[in-house]
This record gives C-alpha cells, sequence and structure tokens, in this order.
C-alpha cells in the first residue's frame, strides 16, 4: 500500500461517507512486458527489508478436460519436486530464509495457479532464478518416480481434506451436482483419485507445455527493490525462456439449477448435522457480485447478521452460521452452511433459514445493514493489500479478471456503490426459492474404518 494507507484504513473503517474518502486506496506499480509474452508488474513497498514474489499460471480446474481431474493440482505439487538446476527449491528457500508454509508456497483454485515466496530484499535474484527454472527447466527433471510420489501425495491429500474431514464431502458434492460432467469443474480443483493415479508422464509432460510458459503467466514483484534493478534481473532470468504456448481461456456455459435438489450426504466423520443451501452463482466482477458479496454479509457475515442472529442467538438451533458468494471464471455460487447445535436438526435450521430468507426477498435489508456490510467488504480490501503478499496477489489476480492490475480504485468504488435496492435484488434473483441445492450433512451410523474426526 502507499504511505496513506493507514488514513485510508482508518477512514474506511470508521465508515466516512465518500466525499471524505474522495481518494481511493490505490496499488502504485510499473508494469512491463517481456518479448515472449511475460507481463510483469512491480510495485516498491519499502517498509520493511523484505521482497514477494508471486507467479500466476492461467490455469486451474476449469482447463481440465474430462477424464483429466485433478490435473493442475496434481502440476501445482510437481512444479515443487524440482527443477533442472534447482533440484530442492524448498531448502534453497529455507536456507536464504524465506522459510515455508505462508512465506513460500503455491495453490491452485478453479481458475489459476499460483507459486510464492516472500525473501529478505537481498535474495531477489534468488527468488527469481527459482521461479524462472520451475518456468523454463521442469520438463527434463519430470519422471516416473516423481510423478508416483506426487499421485500418492494428492490421492492422500484428497482423503484428508475432503474423505477423513468433517463435511468435506459435502464440498465434492456442491461441484458435482452444480458442475455435472463434463464440465471442467466436476470432482473440484482436487479431482478423483483414480483419474489422479491414471495420470501418465506424457499426460504430465503435454500439461505442462501447455499451460507454464511465460505467455500464460504474470509475474508480480512487490517490496524493498529498485524498479531498474528488479527489471534487469526479471530480464536476466525469465527473458530467453521460450515463450510457450497461450492457451484459449474456457468458454463453457453453466450448468442451472432448475428446481430444488435435496440431497442427504452420509459423512462418517463428523459428529453434529449441518445444513448447506445452494444456488448458482455469478464470475468474477459480472455485474451482479458486489451487490451479492453485501448480500452474504447482511446474511451471515458477522455475529450482527440475520442468519447469525436469528439461528444461533435467538433459536440456538445452530452452533455457527454463515454465507458466501463465490465468483469463479466459469460459473460460481452462493452458499448458506449452518451447523446444528448438539439435539437439534437440520430439518428445525432450514425452517428458520428459509423464513429469514423469506423476510430478506419480500422487504429487503434496511440501510444501516447494507452501509456496515459496505464498511466490513471494503475495510478488509484495504487490510489485504497492506502486506506486500497481498498487493502481489490482487496486482495478478485484477491483471487476470479485468486486464488492469491497477483496478483497485475501481473495484473499491463498485462496492461503495451498492444500494439496499439492488442488495434486495440480489435477494429475489441470486437465491430463487424453487432452483438451488439443498444437503443435509448427516453423521453416518459407523464411521469408516480407521477414520477419525
Amino acid at each position: 500500500m502507499p504511505p496513506r494507507a493507514v488514513i485510508v484504513s482508518l477512514i474506511l473503517l470508521l465508515g466516512a461517507s465518500r466525499a471524505v474518502a474522495a481518494t481511493e486506496p490505490s496499488i502504485s506499480y510499473q508494469e512491463f512486458t517481456l518479448p515472449n509474452g511475460l507481463r510483469v508488474f512491480l510495485s516498491e513497498d519499502h517498509r520493511a527489508p523484505q521482497v514477494t514474489v508471486n507467479v500466476w499460471y492461467h490455469v486451474g480446474a476449469a482447463n481440465q478436460r474430462p477424464g483429466r481431474s485433478g490435473f493442475a493440482h496434481l502440476f501445482e505439487h510437481m512444479m515443487f519436486s524440482g527443477s533442472q538446476h534447482v533440484p530442492d527449491p524448498d531448502k534453497v528457500l529455507a536456507a536464504i530464509g524465506a522459510g515455508l508454509g505462508g512465506a513460500a508456497n503455491g495453490s491452485t483454485n478453479f481458475d489459476r495457479t499460483n507459486y510464492f515466496e516472500t525473501v529478505p530484499a537481498s535474495q531477489l535474484p534468488t527468488a527469481l532464478w527459482i521461479e524462472s527454472d520451475r518456468m523454463g527447466f521442469l520438463l527434463p527433471t519430470l519422471d516416473e518416480k516423481k510423478l508416483a510420489t506426487q499421485r500418492d501425495v494428492v490421492s492422500n491429500e484428497r482423503r484428508q481434506r475432503y474423505e477423513n474431514q468433517p463435511y468435506g464431502r459435502a464440498a465434492l458434492e456442491l461441484c458435482d451436482t452444480l458442475y455435472p460432467k463434463p464440465h471442467p469443474y466436476y470432482h473440484c480443483v482436487i479431482g478423483s483419485i483414480e483419474e489422479i493415479q491414471a495420470a501418465s508422464l506424457s499426460d504430465i509432460k503435454a500439461f505442462f507445455r501447455e499451460f507454464y510458459g511465460p505467455r500464460n503467466a504474470t509475474l508480480a514483484i512487490v517490496g524493498d527493490f529498485d524498479p531498474k534493478a528488479a527489471r534487469e534481473l526479471v530480464t536476466k532470468y525469465f527473458g530467453d525462456l521460450p515463450a510457450g504456448s497461450e492457451p484459449k481461456r474456457p468458454d463453457v456455459p453453466q450448468p442451472r439449477l432448475d428446481r430444488v435438489v435435496e440431497k442427504t450426504v452420509p459423512d462418517p466423520v463428523a459428529r453434529i448435522p449441518q445444513l448447506q443451501m445452494v444456488w448458482n452463482g455469478v464470475k468474477p466482477f459480472a455485474p451482479e457480485e458486489a451487490a451479492g458479496d453485501i448480500l452474504s454479509v447482511v446474511l451471515g457475515g458477522s455475529k450482527t447478521s440475520r442468519l447469525y442472529r436469528r439461528v444461533v442467538e435467538e433459536k440456538q438451533l445452530a452452533s455457527g452460521v454463515y454465507a458466501t458468494n463465490s465468483s469463479l471464471g466459469l460459473g460460481g455460487y452462493f452458499q448458506i452452511v449452518a451447523t446444528a447445535r448438539e439435539g437439534h436438526t437440520v430439518a428445525e435450521l432450514r425452517k428458520e433459514v428459509e423464513s429469514v430468507l423469506d423476510e430478506l426477498r419480500k422487504n429487503g435489508p434496511t440501510a444501516a445493514e447494507v452501509e456496515r456490510a459496505k464498511r466490513m467488504v471494503v475495510g478488509g480490501m484495504v487490510r489485504s493489500v497492506e502486506r506486500a503478499s497481498g498487493k502481489a496477489d490482487q496486482l495478478n489476480a485484477y491483471a487476470f479478471f479485468t486486464g488492469d492490475p491497477g483496478y483497485l480504485p475501481k473495484d473499491v468504488a463498485r462496492y461503495r456503490a451498492v444500494t439496499p435496492a439492488q442488495v434486495h435484488e440480489a435477494a429475489r434473483t441470486l437465491l430463487p426459492p424453487d432452483r438451488l441445492l439443498v444437503m443435509d450433512i448427516e453423521p453416518a451410523a459407523s464411521a469408516a474404518p480407521g477414520a477419525r474426526p
């Protein structure tokens, strides 16, 4: 963030009027593109002697084909297995003080894969060397042994995070219901164990050649560096890499629910029933997205939200409840999740949740509710870019979804502009009572062997 960040944050969090906060928060950056197509964003932040390097590859579950679920996530793991000149990137990063986990890691979602590390400012060349070698010299090191290892790692991750995690199976059911075959979001990002285990070395190498070149990536550098020196380093480490392909963005129609779909999901590792209600959602930066986000906060974004007050405080039916508006590149979803208090049922929860929704569809939110939700959302946006790592990721995200890495002021402005009438309309159009998925997640009569909550 620029030096005024603290002042802007206080103004936003105190809910000052738009006239007072006339200057929206922004991210100062420089941009250039290498001849091979790699788009680069440089943002100076000299508050701490460190620098964040963040690479986005424009590949996620959206780019997968039928029978190839989980490939993007599998390849995220393959990219950590070492490249031609950096056989153990984790060891190198630890040696230069980057640490692992939150400071140096990667992730895959429905629409993109990223790799990032925050290192001491003097180690920027090392971080760029690691990422350039990962991008340009991975294939020579890929072999059957590495592939077998990472197939097993990803398969175990599915078991740990979904099959043996309370309510994890409901996440898989959500993907498979909202995005049925042959939609690429089917089986979620994690994929199916059978298809992951069936991935061949030739499959993986072809996937890399298609999606992991400079023309299909962006690079953000944020922190304590000299822009001229950083530009020279980027050119040195990335400039001679082959451009690779520039895959077309997937354009797959969003499947639409046409009725109420009710499912009971037995869960051998859950102890308490849970209600999930899910509607078709929108794409990032769609006209309805901002009002949908505000609606999710009004419904279940805090202890002052309508659902929390009703099912947790007043009726004491639930131990927790939340709502989220998940925008995805091929069409997202709006979700309400309520976990029952011991001794109560999903049927009781559903009755009260539907009552709250009916009231909101009929009468809309109050101006105070919308204003409070807007302050929460905008405050969160500002806080997310106060750290160099958050700023770097946001530059890449805006570039990917809008084409404009400096979109932050426009993003904040669209949330400030949301009105109670727009949130009322979102409640009616995004949450129809006759087109949704309702899941009753129930503890199974007997847990699977070896499974523990």
